[in-house]
């Protein structure tokens, strides 16, 4: 690579990193639209061979499921399955698939990401505030069955007991 050609990749990602952190900054503050945009210019200006060009169109298609466009799903699924991802990728893949109520993919997309990075801050907050449901007892039949229901409320009881959680129920 020649030197004019790497002070123009270094230029560009540097462009992209600028427009990656003003798409942040309009995210926090819910400006949605806003955000996209910035999003959007980071993706096109980050080089192919950028190592944040997969986190920059996770992001943008955060801010579009935010915008409430369906596309933006596509895009954070899209950066989850790229090779050399972090898990702030999963994160915002964890939280496009809460806001079209995907709680399965939620569930794998969480514990993909904390397989990657087990003490990632995001997730670990994510996996607090979801309410992870345990497996049915029996598995074969369907989770609203009677039998599964009765059986689950007395091994809870029984795992609530051991562990000193009766006072909740």
């Amino acid at each position: 690579m020649t030197t004019q050609a790497a002070r123009l990749s270094a230029a560009r990602i540097r462009e992209a990193e600028e427009e990656y952190q003003l798409g942040l900054i309009f995210f926090k503050r819910k400006q949605w639209h806003i955000a996209t945009q910035h999003f959007s210019l980071a993706e096109k200006r980050a080089p192919r061979k950028d190592l944040q060009l997969h986190l920059y169109s996770s992001w943008h298609g955060l801010a579009l499921v935010y915008n409430k466009d369906v596309s933006g799903l596509n895009l954070c699924r899209r950066a989850a399955t790229r090779k050399g991802i972090q898990a702030t990728i999963f994160q915002n893949l964890v939280l496009a698939e809460l806001k079209f109520n995907h709680r399965k993919r939620v569930c794998d997309a969480l514990d993909q990401g904390l397989r990657l990075e087990p003490r990632h801050e995001g997730l670990l907050a994510l996996k607090k505030t979801i309410r992870l449901r345990r497996r049915p007892c029996l598995v074969f039949l369907k989770r609203e069955n009677l039998l599964n229901k009765w059986l689950g409320k007395m091994t809870y009881r029984k795992i609530a007991a051991r562990e000193g959680l009766a006072e909740r129920l």
